[in-house]
């Protein structure tokens, strides 16, 4: 049995459950075993399975792991991620709070991980948002392999391989998903169908990357650099949330039987790749309509005016579904 060394940068919900999914998941051919972990506050290498447990409780509770060590040697990240191979690390899976102003530290920790020959799986848009092409580069000059399904979602599917993308459209958020929903079925205002939404942990207790329509802009601008070589910026998206306004669409849709949804597109015009983020009105015929909860949904447009469905990851375990797929197509 092949035995692949990890890294774990990041050990918040996502990377947690990501920790629980291997207690489980099973390859005939493939073990999994997590060499190192780090957070903001430095990095250090685990000895034991019954350690990583240790440790993932430690970190539910809040502390960081430079407190667990209690005197073991740990390194500042930026100087850790170059001891990885040494110590037997083939992959890093990084899931660390995202930035999206400028992608770090994700980003130098990722680019310096494919320049030492660590193959990288993230969940992390930030560094894709801001140096995508930078870390493609790494990845190339160091043999490694970059791969990131977990940080939109959805994937384009296997069946527009080789064909060019002209259009995405996606909803890639639950959270404003989830609000939209509880405020056409249960005609509530926005405020309150947050409220909800906090309450039944779908959303965060400062949601405005999702409401103000942030995490779909970087979804969807993800999607396009990665189908349709986007060289779009951050900040040349455009951009509309949901709040308060957003109430009398939502009465609207309410009236005429459809839904609404907060879509994220990419489209060519003008010999660009531009990107939007706008509350739309979706008919019953949409593939829309049904997404529901925190589900994810994107279509993609071939030249040739097909169209292909990619239905995404809906829940934490998802997600560890995701990173587990990513790691086993980069040492394969």
């Amino acid at each position: 049995m092949q035995e692949v060394g990890l890294a774990l940068f990041g050990l918040g919900n996502v990377g947690r459950a990501f920790i629980n999914y291997l207690r489980n998941a099973a390859d005939p051919g493939t073990r999994l075993r997590v060499n190192a972990v780090a957070d903001s506050s430095g990095g250090l290498f685990v000895e034991t399975a019954d350690e990583l447990a240790r440790i993932s409780q430690f970190k539910e509770s809040g502390l960081g792991i430079r407190e667990f060590a209690r005197g073991r040697d740990v390194q500042e990240p930026g100087e850790f991620v170059k001891l990885l191979r040494s110590r037997g690390v083939a992959v890093l899976v990084e899931s660390l709070p995202t930035n999206i102003k400028n992608g770090q530290p994700g980003l130098d920790l990722i680019r310096t991980a494919l320049e030492n020959g660590i193959s990288v799986v993230t969940v992390d848009k930030g560094p894709l948002v801001h140096g995508f092409d930078l870390l493609m580069e790494a990845a190339r000059q160091g043999g490694s392999m970059l791969r990131f399904s977990g940080t939109t979602g959805v994937v384009p599917p296997d069946e527009i391989t080789g064909e060019g993308v002209v259009e995405i459209r996606g909803v890639l958020n639950g959270t404003t998903n989830y609000v939209l929903d509880e405020m056409r079925e249960r005609s509530i205002s926005f405020e309150d169908a947050l409220a909800a939404a906090q309450e039944a942990g779908i959303a965060e207790p400062d949601p405005s990357l999702d409401v103000e329509g942030w995490d779909t802009a970087c979804k969807t601008l993800i999607l396009a650099k990665t189908s349709m070589r986007a060289k779009t910026r951050l900040e040349e998206i455009s951009r509309i949330g949901i709040g308060g306004e957003t109430e009398s669409l939502v009465q609207t849709a309410r009236a005429r039987g459809l839904a609404v949804r907060l879509v994220g597109r990419a489209r060519i015009w003008q010999g660009r790749v531009r990107v939007s983020v706008a509350p739309k009105l979706i008919q019953p015929d949409s593939p829309f309509f049904s997404i529901s909860g925190s589900s994810k949904l994107a279509v993609f447009r071939a030249e040739s005016g097909r169209e292909f469905i990619s239905r995404g990851a809906s829940s934490r375990n998802s997600i560890a579904e995701l990173i587990h797929r990513d790691i086993i197509e980069c040492i394969s």
